[in-house]
């Protein structure tokens, strides 16, 4: 049994596959950039980075009108102890790696970062806490050297159960408030 029970919008617990599994999440990246870039391409001026056909890792995006790069990051479920442990709230809070971080600055300095959130769980009970949440959709998008402004003053947050990861995974991600008025909300 989970430690934790994670509530959609309907109310229902959610059922979640092994969130360490990078594997899983990749493949699923893939589709939902393509869905991104279906839903927002037009509007954005973006597409696929034709690159991922020969580099899994190359970023997913490039603009249509000046090809720059970016890259995606989808959030799906809340950090709902961002506010206990970093004062953030947790409809507001999102996360990036740190390994991310150090990757753009040395390949993709000019890189362009874009946040689809859409929160699929907005409640979260572990023992005697419950914290219930208003959901969240939208598409913000940032420019690398001003994240690596923000990122300098944001809390980092270790992950407990990736201490001795072995796939691949980040070992810690960046804690922000999308809310950040370098953040440019697109849709």
């Amino acid at each position: 049994m989970a430690p934790y029970t994670q509530y959609g919008k309907d109310g229902l617990p959610i059922e979640h596959h092994d969130l360490q599994d990078k594997a899983v999440w990749c493949k699923d990246g893939a589709s939902t950039e393509e869905v991104f870039v279906e839903m927002h391409g037009g509007l954005l001026g973006i597409q696929i980075n034709p690159e991922k056909e020969n580099d899994p890792y190359a970023p997913d995006l490039i603009s249509t009108q000046n090809q720059i790069l970016g890259d995606l990051k989808t959030q799906n479920t809340p950090f709902f102890k961002s506010e206990s442990l970093y004062g953030i709230p947790p409809r507001y809070a999102v996360v990036f790696n740190l390994k991310d971080r150090r990757r753009y600055n040395e390949k993709y300095p000019n890189i362009e970062i874009f946040y689809w959130v859409d929160w699929v769980s907005i409640g979260f009970e572990m023992g005697s806490t419950r914290i219930d949440i208003e959901p969240l959709i939208g598409v913000w998008k940032i420019a690398m050297p001003s994240f690596n402004e923000l990122l300098d003053k944001s809390p980092v947050h270790s992950y407990q159960q990736r201490r001795y990861d072995t796939k691949g995974n980040a070992k810690g991600s960046y804690v922000f408030d999308i809310r950040d008025e370098r953040f440019q909300k697109l849709a």
